[in-house]
């Protein structure tokens, strides 16, 4: 009898490989030989999976998103919006947890590598402008809901919270995980403060 392949999950699992890969070993690491041997098939079963090693990065890319959206989904199920919900939502993007390490590992070997490739670049630029919408969103909500002043331009405030988020991911990585919470929580004690709420 012949074995089943679930072809999607192969899918996910070679793209899962690269991005341990990216993580640990960086960009110059990422070949098509050392997926496929990481991914235990051949190059010719990884060519029929994906058209290029670029398109397998690309993969690796989104995967690194992939938790982050189901949980902003259930928050914005939520009738009320609340800076806890920020603190949480905040938390969630930060590189805390093994597995977000490595998320996180692999967004930033994919700066440098997607400056000189302008089809992984693009990609990048749409995930950044869809970061960018959700908390422009987000922050929006909480005005609505009272939590956060309407003084405040919802895309500036939008807008830096992403870009403050992704550079204070990037300098967290420098320290052991389990230093990491402590610097987190000293920010958010004085986040507050910084949007004006009473």
């Amino acid at each position: 009898m012949a074995k089943i392949v679930d072809h999607d999950q192969k899918r996910r699992d070679i793209v899962e490989v690269t991005a341990r890969i990216i993580a640990e070993e960086g960009m110059e690491a990422v070949t098509t030989r050392r997926i496929a041997n990481a991914s235990g098939c051949s190059l010719g079963i990884l060519s029929h999976y994906f058209a290029n090693k670029n398109e397998i990065v690309l993969g690796a890319l989104n995967w690194c998103d992939a938790r982050f959206e189901p949980q902003l989904a259930e928050m914005y199920s939520d009738s009320f919006l609340s800076l806890n919900d920020f603190h949480a939502l905040f938390l969630t993007l930060l590189p805390l947890d093994e597995i977000s390490d490595i998320e996180w590992r692999v967004r930033v070997n994919m700066v440098t590598y997607s400056l000189t490739h302008p089809e992984l670049k693009k990609a990048r630029l749409e995930m950044l402008e869809w970061a960018y919408e959700l908390a422009i969103k987000f922050v929006k909500k909480l005005q609505e809901d009272g939590e956060v002043s309407k003084d405040f331009d919802a895309a500036i405030v939008g807008e830096n919270a992403v870009d403050m988020a992704y550079g204070l991911a990037v300098n967290l990585l420098n320290f052991p995980l389990e230093h990491r919470r402590k610097r987190v929580d000293d920010l958010l004690k004085v986040l507050p403060t910084a949007l004006n709420v009473e």
